[in-house]
């Protein structure tokens, strides 16, 4: 219980740095939650030309990618931000101090994943509610409001490609490697802008086997009333277990490449 609570107090304390890091940049928040709804309104005028099937009106593809839009939100922050986050800090020369920390480097690291995972909460619920007072997305209240625990749980389960990516950073020191692409690739095969039912057979097997599609699929159920691919309770579980099986496995590997790069003499160069 003890280390629970210095483990909590000390993730607390890295989200209150970071928070107020952020804070010093008011333009960099103001222009996230601005470029949302920038992104928001090109999605609507494109969705007064989509009259095709499943789709049975141009608000019902305009909901079903306002969601897509909340979860790629999140996917930018867990996946794409850990990489930044951990270059930022060799670069800056603060990745030391986690190291050299009590909470030590794979703590520190999940860490610092928790305020980019908290400005894509805040961000997407702004966002929804843009595209509920601004273009009437019928949200489905107070169902919707089950979308938050949900939330939780993906971000469990999309977690371990994130500090996967921090591995990479750790190991060849640059930030992008690769990230935009698997960013794109799972846009493509989780059916955040068009429903998976279109993919090619030859690639079609790949959204079921990522946490991504059950996540969209659920978090579409519960806003906006979307018909589901599955149950809720086979998404449910395929995120539950997808999160228990993979967030101990990238753990361990992060904390074998923190000892590689300690062994090598490279941990805190950038």
């Amino acid at each position: 219980m003890t280390r629970v609570r210095a483990y909590t107090g000390a993730g607390a304390a890295v989200l209150r740095r970071d928070f107020q890091t952020a804070l010093s940049y008011r333009l960099q928040l103001i222009g996230t939650v601005f470029g949302s709804f920038v992104s928001l309104t090109i999605f609507y005028y494109v969705s007064r030309l989509v009259r095709v099937e499943p789709f049975e009106s141009p608000d019902e593809y305009f909901a079903f990618v306002l969601v897509g839009l909340v979860i790629f939100a999140m996917l930018q922050a867990l996946l794409g931000g850990a990489p930044v986050i951990v270059r930022q800090e060799l670069v800056a020369g603060t990745f030391a101090r986690v190291v050299l920390s009590p909470l030590g480097p794979v703590a520190g690291i999940c860490a610092m994943l928790l305020f980019p995972f908290a400005i894509a909460l805040v961000t997407g619920t702004v966002t929804l509610l843009f595209g509920v007072a601004a273009f009437g997305v019928d949200l489905d209240l107070p169902r919707a409001l089950l979308g938050f625990p949900v939330a939780f749980l993906a971000a469990l389960s999309f977690a371990p490609f994130g500090l996967l990516s921090a591995c990479l950073v750790l190991i060849v020191k640059q930030s992008a490697l690769g990230v935009g692409l698997l960013l794109a690739a799972i846009s493509l095969v989780s059916g955040l802008y068009f429903p998976v039912d279109l993919l090619p057979g030859w690639i079609g097997w790949a959204a079921d086997v990522q946490p991504f599609t059950p996540a969209v699929d659920l978090m579409r159920h519960l806003l906006v009333n979307a018909e589901m691919q599955s149950s809720p309770s086979v998404a449910l579980l395929k995120l539950a277990a997808f999160g228990a099986a993979m967030l101990p496995l990238s753990l361990w590997l992060l904390a074998q490449t923190i000892g590689f790069t300690r062994r090598r003499g490279t941990i805190i160069e950038y």
